[in-house]
């Protein structure tokens, strides 16, 4: 399967968030091709390693996840609301939406209509049809053309517990290609992520259960973007 310009930046994002958190400083770069590397190349001063990057949804059913396959459907709805704004107005602002997207002609006009009422850093709050709310913050007229909206409902729900079934069952699927992987890089790792700030990746993971390495040199389990554990002894 191709990985996107926004899976690959995502995957990367997630790199040097674990690095950070580890207190080290990852040098994150696209390997050669998705064949036969890992998904990522780090280097730590002379250090490199292949990096694999999976991330974990409890709903998943045939690497699909229902949650997670909304959650792209919604943002990019939201995307694309952003672009059409800016192509009809200057005024930066931010958005954050909640409930209904079924009408997004009709979210994107009263977006619109509302801007020209607001001053400089002033902020309205418009209840549409169907269920859908609208908060809307006139932003400084340097920030430019400001794409960075959010569709809020996706980003709160219930936690829930990840078990080690489930770690060991991702491990094992990602270790399937490391005989390939290891033909270019000896040095291969596995970052395991679960994205809080979406529904789909709400989840806990309990501290203390190690795993088997199954050919990886480091196993890390990312909780997005707060604290990153190894899981293997």
């Amino acid at each position: 399967m191709v990985t996107t310009k926004y899976q690959k930046n995502t995957e990367k994002n997630y790199a040097e968030n674990t690095g950070e958190l580890l207190g080290e400083l990852w040098k994150v770069e696209s390997a050669p091709d998705e064949e036969n590397w890992p998904d990522l190349l780090v280097s730590i001063g002379k250090e490199k390693f292949g990096l694999e990057v999976r991330e974990i949804y409890l709903d998943e059913h045939k690497k699909v996840s229902i949650k997670n396959a909304a959650e792209s459907k919604n943002r990019n709805i939201i995307q694309e609301l952003a672009s059409l704004y800016y192509k009809r107005s200057s005024t930066p602002i931010l958005v954050n939406i909640w409930g209904d997207l079924h009408h997004p002609e009709k979210i994107l006009s009263t977006i619109i209509n509302s801007v020209p009422q607001l001053s400089e850093s002033g902020q309205k709050k418009i209840d549409i049809r169907d269920g859908c709310t609208i908060f809307i913050d006139r932003l400084p007229d340097q920030m430019g053309k400001y794409t960075e909206w959010n569709y809020i409902s996706d980003r709160v729900g219930c936690v829930q517990k990840i078990s080690k079934g489930t770690i060991n069952k991702f491990i094992t699927m990602k270790a399937k290609k490391l005989s390939k992987y290891k033909k270019n890089i000896s040095d291969v790792r596995l970052l395991l992520v679960s994205n809080r700030l979406y529904n789909s990746g709400r989840s806990k993971f309990l501290d203390g259960l190690k795993f088997g390495k199954q050919g990886f040199t480091e196993v890390y389990y990312l909780s997005y973007p707060e604290s990153v554990i190894k899981l293997t002894s």
